[in-house]
């Protein structure tokens, strides 16, 4: 697999701030021991999470979760997934109308495809962190449902 700065994790759909001609603007780079050839460690910059992976957060409580972000290997954003989970079992879906890295729009499709009962709330990517309660509806409502 080739890890130049301009191959990047799977397509993301054309509005996603992660939509960019050279990936190597939204993603720093970082290769990691005993990665396979090629492979490396995908961390937001810290413009595109500060802006738009935090969007909805305050200015502070962004850059206090920017050191703690975990990477995405390339190789797992390029691979090939097994059957879908979706496909199988009863799901939930909440969907982030403000949502800046995967947007509403893709979102709506993977939901659909799912079957998933969809709650829209007017938040960015991190709508746990920004407004928790009706997401915890949601796992509740879902918790009922299949206990």
């Amino acid at each position: 697999m080739d890890a130049s700065p301009h191959q990047s994790p799977r397509r993301a759909s054309q509005d996603s701030a992660l939509a960019v001609p050279d990936p190597s603007t939204v993603f720093d780079f970082v290769p990691y021991p005993g990665a396979p050839a090629g492979d490396v460690d995908l961390y937001l910059k810290h413009d595109t999470f500060v802006k738009s992976f935090a969007s909805g957060l305050s200015r502070s409580a962004a850059e206090k979760l920017f050191p703690s972000q975990r990477p995405l290997t390339l190789s797992a954003g390029n691979g090939i997934s097994g059957p879908p989970a979706w496909a199988s079992i009863k799901s939930w879906y909440v969907l982030g109308t403000k949502d800046l890295i995967i947007t509403p729009t893709a979102q709506n499709f993977m939901a659909t495809r799912a079957h998933s009962t969809i709650t829209r709330i007017p938040a960015g990517h991190l709508g746990l962190i920004s407004d928790p309660g009706p997401i915890t509806k949601v796992i509740e409502t879902a918790a009922r449902a299949t206990s």
